[in-house]
């Protein structure tokens, strides 16, 4: 992937996570999985288990979004030094 291809992919991530309909569904998601396990049996541990996985795998896109965000940031740092080491 290519720096600009890097940038322009962490602009759509920035956008996503500054959607007030991703933040909307993820706050939702987010809070069912935890009533979900709040008020599953203590003993079913395989529930609990499924609802933790769930979880994890809900905040693995979020930090993967953020993930995205700070490479781009590093292909503009790239693309910068390259524009001004073509200038010296």
């Amino acid at each position: 992937m290519t720096p600009e291809d890097e940038v322009r992919r962490a602009g759509k991530a920035n956008e996503i996570l500054d959607s007030a309909v991703f933040k909307e569904a993820f706050g939702e998601i987010e809070e069912a999985i935890l009533s979900g396990i709040r008020r599953a049996p203590i003993k079913d541990v395989e529930l609990r288990d499924k609802l933790c996985q769930q979880y994890v795998s809900l905040h693995t896109i979020r930090d993967q979004l953020r993930t995205y965000i700070e490479s781009g940031k590093l292909a503009q740092a790239t693309l910068a030094e390259r524009i001004r080491g073509a200038f010296r």
